[in-house]
């Protein structure tokens, strides 16, 4: 677990730097002015996951193991298709809870925070509530214990995420040639760009936030020629 915000930051650097010389928006200025506040608050909502909420997961992951609650106990699945399994599920998880953080105006309230940046990039999947997080982190502990989910997979499906994430805010001027054989299997910045848009119908799709397939399955996808 400590190795991950090192490698996360690594990441963010990696794709913070290619953005200066590969940009979708040209001729933006005061990148790292934009840049600080955003990894301030990552820094934040790390102290609150460290401190707290990996606490908590930790110990309702252990409660469930003790009983041996979940999907994943209950049938016969090898170590790696127990793994893709939880992916996928967990996956479609996140699916409809960014879908409900856009729907139900009490989640939004929090998440709003994310979309207020009109200048999006790759330090822009750092800017979360730390509202959101807390909410995030309890409201999916059921998910977890349903799942069976260890706490090893819990972090390895974050460490996923947080990769996602970091690549499809960017920045990054993506031929669309390429960006579409990405985007058959993965959210990339030119579908998530119209997720930000300031346009209330565009915001309301493009909700997955690793296998883009979602969108396509439950009919939420939406393109632009202009992204």
């Amino acid at each position: 677990m400590a190795i991950k915000p090192f490698f996360i930051f690594a990441w963010l650097i990696v794709i913070f730097l290619l953005e200066g010389v590969f940009p979708h928006y040209k001729n933006r200025a005061h990148r790292i002015k934009h840049a600080i506040p955003h990894i301030l608050t990552a820094l934040l909502d790390g102290m609150l996951a460290s401190l707290l909420l990996a606490g908590l997961t930790i110990t309702t992951i252990g409660w469930a193991d003790r009983f041996s609650l979940g999907l994943t106990h209950r049938i016969p699945l090898t170590a790696y298709s127990k793994t893709v399994l939880i992916f996928i599920l967990f996956d479609i998880w996140m699916y409809f809870w960014h879908m409900a953080n856009h729907r139900i105006s009490f989640f939004w309230l929090f998440h709003r925070a994310h979309h207020a940046d009109t200048d999006m990039d790759t330090t822009t999947a750092l800017r979360f509530h730390p509202g959101e997080l807390v909410l995030s982190t309890v409201i999916r502990l059921p998910v977890v214990i349903l799942l069976g989910m260890s706490f090893a997979e819990v972090l390895l499906f974050e460490t996923m995420l947080n990769i996602s994430t970091l690549f499809h805010h960017s920045n990054l001027a993506i031929p669309e040639k390429w960006d579409r054989i990405l985007r058959a299997v993965i959210v990339t910045p030119n579908m998530h760009r119209v997720h930000h848009s300031v346009e209330l119908f565009e915001t309301n799709s493009n909700y997955t936030s690793l296998l883009s397939v979602w969108d396509r399955l439950f009919r939420s996808l939406r393109k632009r020629e202009d992204t």
